[in-house]
């Protein structure tokens, strides 16, 4: 059952904990070994779609959205721990092994959210996940951090057992069943105005998709590691909401009947709104704020309410749209948190004044915040540009003017503050003397490897949606 194999894999990680003590290289290179083998056992799955149940009302399935962030989540797990290998030297050298052994389980849990083949058992996985996430973010144990692993625990799992469950309740008695499947709804088509408050439900009872008014807690985490921080924004906690939504709008509303909603304010058209919103405050936010992490992590929250007001305009081409977004935006944010870890390990410092005046020693850290951050914003022929252009154009036929309007503003934003960064590399003819320092050999690897991926992703992008539509 590659399924399961899948999900237990990285619980591996815990088992080789002790040879950690023994020999660092060597456990470091286990975990990356079992990062590719999770990878490629992951590839060969995209021939075999099918659905276990493993009773209780526990299924698991492997379709084109669990193929496709499963295949994420273990690129992002391996180049993490391809770059943690030199970071947690400059950090929490003695807390490695809690480290890796959180990341694991974090990992798995996603996994298993990620594959997830009907609504019970999405629930159950993304709320286990929640409190194996809260270590991670107070790993440094300062005041501060716990503060913040507290407030993301609150605003994560109160909305789950508030809103996000009550809707899995709300369906199954309607619709008899928890299951995911191709069928049109049956009596949830029947109630509109009771079908628009349970997909309200979902999307702000599953508040990693942070949306106002539960989406303070991500800049709060933003006190975690480096590591900790691009796993968040990629692909261990934020982007759960979309994919489960994805699901549940193609096979628990199905897209017409969803379109139906969203082409009415009273229904779910004020949800565009609310998410319109919540994205052009936090790409205020970013341009505002001066430390880089948190100007990155007001960013993750305004696409993910692109992505979701994608998912609400309900067509086949704006879920591919919306998909491909997710991928490349994991990568690139991992990328950007990554440059950012490296300023905070040699240079004691994540304020972008104070690295602007240190990017022209580090032009391969500049130059990666630049690639990634106009590729999310999406500069034209990166890998962001033609998802956002779907998006765009899928909104304009639709007429969801006001969706249209958030999208470009809220990119404008993106590029006004990245594009500082690339200036003050490259153009900035009075720039201090400073010394410049080496950036550790698998931290240089690891954002290579994500400017390699974004390069194929900006390159190969046709080919990726083939993919998902030959599912």
């Amino acid at each position: 059952m590659p399924i399961i194999s899948v999900i237990l894999i990285p619980l591996l990680t815990l088992l080789a904990l002790p040879l950690k003590e023994i020999n660092r290289k060597y456990f470091y290179s286990l975990v990356v070994s079992l990062g590719l083998i999770n990878t490629c056992i992951t590839w060969l799955m995209k021939t075999h779609l099918y659905q276990i149940d493993l009773g209780y009302h526990m299924v698991f399935l492997i379709d084109r959205y669990s193929w496709f962030f499963a295949l994420l989540i273990n690129l992002a797990w391996l180049i993490t721990i391809i770059y943690s290998y030199s970071f947690v030297s400059y950090n929490f050298q003695q807390k490695a092994a809690k480290f890796n052994a959180y990341l694991a389980i974090v990992i798995s849990m996603a996994l298993a959210t990620g594959f997830a083949g009907n609504l019970l058992t999405l629930f159950v996985f993304y709320t286990l996940s929640i409190p194996f996430i809260y270590p991670l973010i107070a790993l440094r144990n300062s005041e501060q951090a716990i503060s913040a692993a507290k407030f993301y625990l609150w605003q994560t799992l109160a909305p789950a057992i508030l809103f996000f469950l009550p809707a899995v309740a709300i369906v199954y008695s309607l619709e008899g069943d928890f299951n995911f499947t191709s069928a049109s709804p049956g009596l949830l088509s029947s109630k509109p105005i009771l079908a628009s408050i349970v997909i309200a439900m979902f999307i702000i009872g599953m508040s990693k998709n942070c949306i106002f008014p539960f989406n303070s807690w991500l800049p709060r985490t933003m006190v975690a590691p480096a590591p900790v921080s691009a796993l968040i924004h990629s692909v261990a906690a934020v982007k759960y909401g979309p994919i489960a939504l994805m699901k549940i709008a193609v096979y628990v509303y199905g897209l017409d009947f969803l379109q139906q909603l969203s082409s009415h304010f009273h229904y779910i058209g004020w949800l565009t709104y609310l998410c319109g919103f919540t994205a052009l405050y936090a790409a205020y936010k970013a341009y505002k704020v001066h430390d880089m992490k948190q100007r990155f992590s007001y960013s993750t929250v305004s696409q993910l309410s692109y992505i979701i007001t994608a998912i609400l305009v309900a067509s086949k081409t704006v879920i591919v749209a919306a998909m491909l977004h997710i991928i490349t935006h994991s990568i690139a944010k991992i990328c950007l948190f990554f440059a950012a870890g490296t300023y905070s390990c040699l240079y004691h410092t994540t304020d972008v004044r104070e690295i602007a005046k240190i990017a022209p020693k580090t032009k391969l850290l500049a130059i990666s915040i630049a690639f990634c951050g106009f590729s999310i914003a999406g500069f034209p022929f990166l890998a962001g540009y033609l998802s956002k252009d779907l998006m765009l154009l899928e909104e304009l036929h639709h007429g969801n003017y006001a969706a249209v309007t958030f999208l470009v503003l809220g990119s404008l934003l993106n590029f006004i503050y990245i594009l500082p960064i690339l200036k003050a590399a490259f153009w900035n003819k009075h720039a201090p003397e400073l010394e410049s320092k080496p950036v550790p050999k698998t931290m240089t690897i690891a954002i290579s490897l994500c400017l390699l991926l974004m390069m194929l992703l900006s390159v190969y992008t046709y080919y990726i949606i083939r993919t998902f539509e030959s599912f």
